[in-house]
């Protein structure tokens, strides 16, 4: 209702009265939803006492999903009410933007909260009946209560409670692959693009119309990786689900077969998408560099402080960017590591390490090619599933 008022048309709103509209829809549902929240906290309590541990988790993982487009448009309507606030905020500098931004958040928490009702009721259940120990009921009672990570921790109770409940079902091979085939598309249409790029700079091959718009069209690979592995994380989320699901089921064959499937596939993409931003960072700094070069040779610091804000501003926003399309590349291959450690078949030391390096660039394929070896090396000898009293925190 709220996305309906507010992305009619999204930022031609030109004063904070024209707003009114939205904020209305938005005050009388979130009146409404709180109501119905109290009847959801009181429907878990009850699910909870009863043992009902099948039912919790089934309204436990709809609520979740059903919550996660609510969460984005919510950003894109708020998004668009604190545009239109700071921006008529000139003189104090967008003051009441910042305010409105930090109501805003308040309340989308407190939206959150009720969401994470039932997540909390099948973790208690859990506990009580010692399905799981102390600290996975601790950390995942706190992850349940911050925003993004809540929606991880809500698959991995789900998944244990379906396990504990002897109805968890193998990943398909579709959903195993799914991540590496978005990247596998991806990765084509960069190679092609790579494949322009050094034909020009090589051979330099008569330049037509045809072959510019071909480099530029082809760009279009990065950001749309960007849309479906960041904006709309729907193929991250199935394959976290999936690599927890596997863990649970000690398939450390497929975890490390996926992890190195997923690193090599992603290689010419993330190429490209260096290349890209090598391009773009050195034309937002060296063209002002174009424009002024006559005060920065006459030494004026001002003008290098300048250029050095305006090189930062298009090099964080590139790093952040492709930081966040890395994540979801290192799912399988954490996993298995944390498998791998689960059954002592490395130290502490090697996880830790390897832990960090997923989590940086390049140095995430070489671990990743690592943690595959001494898995697939780890196969010769069966490894037998133990039932521990409690999944490890």
């Amino acid at each position: 209702m709220a996305s309906g008022v507010g992305i009619t048309s999204p930022f031609e709103a030109d004063d904070p009265s024209e707003l009114t509209a939205t904020y209305a829809v938005l005050g009388a549902w979130l009146v409404a939803y709180l109501l119905l929240a109290g009847l959801v906290a009181i429907d878990a309590g009850r699910l909870a006492r009863s043992g009902d541990l099948d039912a919790l988790q089934r309204s436990a993982n709809f609520a979740k999903l059903t919550a996660l487009p609510f969460f984005a448009l919510n950003f894109v309507v708020l998004a668009e009410a604190v545009a239109v606030i700071g921006s008529n905020d000139r003189d104090r500098f967008g003051l009441d933007g910042f305010a409105a931004a930090l109501g805003f958040m308040v309340l989308t928490y407190v939206v959150l909260l009720p969401t994470s009702a039932y997540g909390v009721a099948c973790l208690t259940h859990l506990k009580k009946t010692g399905q799981v120990g102390r600290a996975f009921f601790g950390i995942n009672l706190v992850l349940h209560f911050l925003f993004v990570v809540d929606v991880l921790s809500a698959i991995v109770v789900i998944e244990v409670a379906r396990d504990r409940l002897g109805t968890a079902r193998r990943p398909s091979a579709v959903l195993r692959n799914l991540l590496a085939v978005v990247l596998a598309l991806g990765s084509a249409v960069a190679i092609v693009w790579l494949a322009f790029v050094v034909i020009y700079y090589w051979f330099d091959p008569p330049t037509t119309a045809f072959f510019w718009d071909g480099m530029q069209q082809l760009t279009i690979s990065t950001p749309v990786e960007f849309v479906l592995l960041v904006l709309v994380p729907i193929v991250p989320l199935i394959t976290f689900r999936t690599a927890v699901q596997l863990f649970l089921r000690d398939d450390l064959d497929a975890l490390w077969r996926s992890a190195r499937t997923v690193k090599l596939t992603m290689i010419p993409l993330f190429v490209q998408n260096f290349v890209l931003c090598v391009f773009v960072v050195a034309v937002v700094a060296f063209f002002p560099v174009i424009l002024t070069r006559g005060a920065l040779l006459e030494g004026g610091p001002l003008v290098l402080t300048v250029l050095g804000t305006i090189a930062a501003a298009g090099f964080v926003p590139a790093l952040i960017g492709t930081y966040l399309m890395m994540l979801p590349t290192s799912i399988y291959s954490i996993t298995c590591l944390a498998l791998l450690m689960r059954h002592r078949a490395v130290s502490p030391r090697f996880f830790a390490i390897h832990l960090i390096l997923q989590l940086v660039f390049v140095t995430d394929i070489i671990s990743t090619l690592v943690i595959a070896r001494r898995a697939h090396h780890l196969q010769s000898t069966p490894i037998r599933r133990t039932e521990p009293t409690a999944v490890p925190g």
